[in-house]
């Protein structure tokens, strides 16, 4: 997964890393966070409660205090919005539908625009 390939580089650098997950792989973002002092920040699309009984994620990553920038599609916000409610994030909600997960950064997405400008808006903010 992209997680891992992210881990292994700054594990090799030795440098701070941002982790991007999309979907489960934002959820999986967003644990490794919690343990590894390598990643600087976290941008996760669409992070949600995917591991079922063997994980609940929002108690995982209760405290992480690292910027995170999470979005979703306008359908997933709401839980979006109770899963990372004990957190200090920006969470950016579409104006449209959006999409689920990265896919809302797509040239395909009507709104992709919004998506990028608050991504950008995000990286420009002092960490």
């Amino acid at each position: 997964s992209t997680v891992k390939i992210d881990i292994f580089l700054a594990m090799k650098s030795g440098k701070k890393i941002i982790l991007v997950g999309s979907s489960y792989s934002a959820s999986l973002a967003l644990k490794i966070a919690t343990t590894n002092k390598k990643v600087s920040a976290v941008f996760a699309f669409s992070p949600g409660e995917y591991f079922g009984e063997k994980l609940n994620l929002k108690k995982a990553i209760a405290g992480l205090s690292i910027p995170i920038f999470v979005t979703s599609s306008k359908e997933e916000s709401a839980e979006l919005t109770t899963l990372v409610s004990d957190l200090k994030v920006t969470h950016f909600i579409p104006t449209g539908a959006g999409k689920h997960g990265s896919s809302a950064l797509w040239k395909n997405n009507p709104n992709n625009q919004e998506y990028w400008d608050a991504v950008k808006n995000f990286m420009k903010q002092p960490k």
